[in-house]
């Protein structure tokens, strides 16, 4: 049985959580380590980092919410929602890894250090360094012109298809709302159509429910 180290609401796992729904995986489970577990030597050596999530699989262990999601989304590629690629379609994999990358150094690059400035800087009580805030909100900005023009020629970030690329798009698009930048994404229509052909799917609507805790 795949057990997820993580918290039911943390950002990162929520990708995870996402992948586990479209799945229709109920056969998991779900341990929160404190804070203070996760920088113990036993943790260390699960992630050296100290961080979550985690995913342990028998022998298998693996961190980093992406590569997590990658190992479900091919564990489980014959049910649920078809996340990634067939194993031989050599294209198909070439432009899931493009618009991954996309996510990664485009979205994400610009959304995360907003997102830990207003939220998790006040979380810990770390004072809010305004111009971070500002330099990536306007780079940002930049970018949504280009995610517009491409979401105006395909309806999902990896193609026509909703995909694991959508789902890694979740938890940092979602703080961006709750931080009050959710005009980011509605000051672009295409971009905004997107948003809300993803984040009204059964499954997300689900797992970023604040009281879900797991399949019933």
């Amino acid at each position: 049985m795949v057990h997820i180290i993580g918290m039911w609401q943390a950002t990162c796992t929520s990708r995870i959580l996402a992948v586990l729904a479209e799945k229709g995986v109920t056969d998991f489970t779900l341990t929160e380590p404190s804070f203070v577990e996760m920088k113990s030597p036993p943790y260390l050596e699960k992630q050296p980092f100290g961080q979550i999530p985690i995913l342990e699989d028998g022998d298998i262990r693996i961190h980093e919410s992406r590569a997590i999601c990658r190992y479900l989304a091919a564990k489980y590629h014959d049910q649920g929602t078809k996340l990634l690629p067939d194993p031989s379609d050599i294209k198909g994999w070439a432009l899931f890894e493009q618009w991954a990358s996309v996510e990664a150094e485009n979205w994400n690059e610009h959304a995360f250090p907003m997102v830990n400035q207003v939220f998790f800087n006040k979380l810990k009580g770390l004072p809010v360094i305004k111009e971070v805030v500002d330099e990536n909100r306007e780079k940002f900005k930049q970018r949504l012109v280009a995610f517009d023009a491409i979401l105006a020629k395909q309806k999902y970030m990896g193609g026509d298809e909703f995909s694991l690329i959508d789902i890694f798009y979740y938890p940092y698009t979602k703080k961006l709302f709750q931080i009050g930048e959710g005009a980011l994404i509605e000051g672009h229509p295409n971009v905004k159509a997107w948003w809300e052909r993803i984040s009204t799917r059964d499954a997300w609507v689900k797992v970023s429910n604040p009281d879900y805790k797991g399949p019933e």
